[in-house]
């Protein structure tokens, strides 16, 4: 099912493949979990993201996948927490690229956050 363009993304993850989905629900849970509104997005990424930010961007898309596909939840936010130190960096970077592709609102997010700098992992 992996589709970047369409906001698709598989992974190996947490003893299985697991499907990211960046859709308007995946914006919705993201939002929530970092407790900012979609019009201030973009400044979540301005300094690159902190692993409270990519713990809430996996764990997000994988909910909202899940969730749309009436999947069972067998996880919570703090096993995909857990789950981060299975990630390569290489993964890490593709799961960015797949949710810079995906579109917020009929926008390219990619777009939105090439004028702060592009977001990377960081160890905050």
């Amino acid at each position: 099912m992996a589709n970047k363009h369409k906001g698709y993304i598989d992974i190996q993850v947490g003893g299985k493949k697991r499907t990211l989905h960046f859709s308007m629900n995946f914006w919705s849970e993201f939002t929530e979990q970092l407790g900012v509104s979609l019009q201030d997005i973009g400044h979540v990424f301005e300094n690159g993201i902190s692993l409270k930010g990519l713990r809430a961007l996996i764990y997000s898309a994988i909910l909202a996948n899940d969730q749309e596909q009436g999947n069972e939840i067998d996880y919570n936010v703090y096993s995909v927490g857990a789950w981060l130190d299975e990630l390569q960096a290489e993964t890490i970077n593709d799961i960015v690229e797949t949710m810079l592709q995906s579109k917020i609102l009929g926008n390219s997010l990619g777009a939105e956050t090439q004028k702060a700098g592009k977001p990377k992992p960081s160890k905050k």
